[in-house]
């Protein structure tokens, strides 16, 4: 069943939430033809025609496992500085959290699909595209409730505590990575990095402790920092601490 025929399915007789109440989930207006022109010149890329055909039968939904989920997103510049000008929203949990694609790193699946948890702040990745991600959102709202989306959100995938043990040194980093060598290349020793790709549902980087000194310009890579203390950056005045 494509994803299309999957929203047909639950749209045609819908599951209550697990308090036994009605939803009244409501799908989004579908994009023109011209406003899916748009989003591929946006993002760099060609859509799958599945992804084509959902974005042509519906634009996201209203009141469903999250208040809204708009597929084209939108820019959100006030989470994280870091990510300003690339964090496009597609699904926001009401309570500081927020699904999102990642620009200039989207592809021809309207994905992958990350999640912000606004109180590390942490990132982690979500699924590969927009169709699992929405196939992901009709389970969570179909008994018995299991879904993808809710163990990234509630972080039963992954032990938080392990998060950074992915992060890799300036060296690691292009060792394992030749083609990240002339990125990392421009970095001190006492930065690390993140890379995206290859990642699982459920991981990522915990920022609690780290500053993002950069991202990749075209890849989901990031550049991090352990953050200073105070002592350490008083000490850091006086040429002490580094």
């Amino acid at each position: 069943m494509n994803i299309v025929d999957e929203i047909r399915a639950y749209m045609a007789a819908p599951s209550p939430d697990e308090d036994g109440e009605d939803r009244g989930t409501r799908l989004l207006p579908p994009l023109s033809t011209d406003e899916i022109a748009a989003m591929e010149r946006s993002f760099g890329c060609t859509f799958t025609p599945e992804v084509k055909a959902l974005l042509a039968f519906c634009g996201g939904f209203e009141e469903g496992p999250m208040e809204i989920i708009e597929f084209k997103g939108e820019l959100a510049d006030d989470l994280l500085p870091a990510l300003n000008g690339r964090f496009h929203c597609i699904a926001p949990d009401g309570y500081g959290n927020v699904w999102f694609l990642w620009a200039p790193c989207v592809g021809e699946r309207l994905g992958p699909v990350y999640y912000y948890q606004h109180e590390g702040p942490m990132l982690m990745f979500q699924c590969d595209g927009i169709e699992a991600f929405t196939s992901e959102c009709l389970r969570f709202m179909r008994p018995p409730y299991d879904s993808l989306i809710d163990d990234v959100h509630e972080f039963r995938l992954r032990n938080m505590g392990t998060f950074n043990d992915d992060l890799k040194t300036r060296d690691a980093m292009r060792d394992a990575k030749p083609d990240l060598a002339d990125f990392v290349a421009g970095f001190d020793e006492d930065v690390s990095f993140y890379d995206f790709r290859g990642a699982k549902p459920g991981d990522g980087v915990d920022l609690a402790n780290l500053d993002v000194v950069a991202l990749h310009p075209d890849l989901p890579v990031l550049a991090v920092r352990k953050r200073k203390t105070l002592a350490g950056r008083i000490a850091s005045l006086f040429g002490r601490g580094r």
